[in-house]
């Protein structure tokens, strides 16, 4: 039997009805392949029970969202217990991420933005040869040098409240840096004893399309 814990990944906005589902339900869909990698969301200001937006389902489906999946998103709240499940924390900005962090100082190593970890994951090597944590540590110890110079460049807006486009421009951001994340975590080995990928599966084809901002 296997008694192996998951890798767990973890992403975070504020209410968790918008961007953190979004992120959540591509990653997910796009490891789905690999049983060793779980995948879930939480908000630092959510009301628990609170559906996915209706705006960002209908915005998300052109990258990949299953609409039936994100219909069933209940909305959760970061505890300190979830931080400390979690092995890789992705906040949609630096708020989240100092959020994460500030909970449990301990997670600062495994905690990023997504935009941020999605660039850092970008410059690993030999990636077939990193378990995921290996690729969380490498991530962390690239992080300074190749740092945007407008910190902001990290955080992903909250279109919450504002027109259709910007629901449209997030949900591309999003899914642009989920694609780069997806495709580092299924590059990497699973940790010894974790059940790799089911006999037969294979890697699904990740088809997101891009607007232009």
């Amino acid at each position: 039997m296997n008694t192996s814990t998951p890798f767990r990944v973890l992403a975070v906005c504020s209410g968790n009805v918008c961007r953190s589902p979004l992120a959540e339900l591509l990653l997910r869909n796009g490891l789905s392949a690999r049983a060793d990698l779980v995948v879930v969301s939480a908000g630092t200001i959510a009301r628990p029970g609170q559906r996915m937006a209706a705006e960002m389902i209908s915005a998300g489906v052109p990258f990949g969202l299953d609409p039936d999946a994100a219909v069933h998103h209940r909305a959760a709240r970061l505890s300190e217990q979830s931080v400390a499940k979690a092995d890789l924390i992705l906040g949609l900005t630096r708020e989240h991420r100092a959020a994460a962090v500030g909970i449990r100082p301990g997670a600062v190593s495994r905690t990023f933005t997504l935009n941020e970890f999605s660039r850092l994951v970008s410059a690993a090597e030999a990636r077939s040869e990193l378990t995921p944590a290996a690729l969380v540590a490498g991530a962390a110890s690239r992080r300074g040098p190749g740092a945007p110079r407008d910190p902001s460049l990290d955080d992903i807006d909250d279109p919450i409240g504002l027109p259709r486009e910007e629901y449209d421009r997030v949900s591309a951001e999003i899914a642009q840096a989920v694609q780069g994340i997806v495709h580092a975590l299924l590059d990497t080995k699973p940790s010894a004893g974790a059940q790799p990928r089911a006999p037969g599966s294979r890697t699904p084809a990740l088809s997101f399309s891009f607007r232009p901002s």
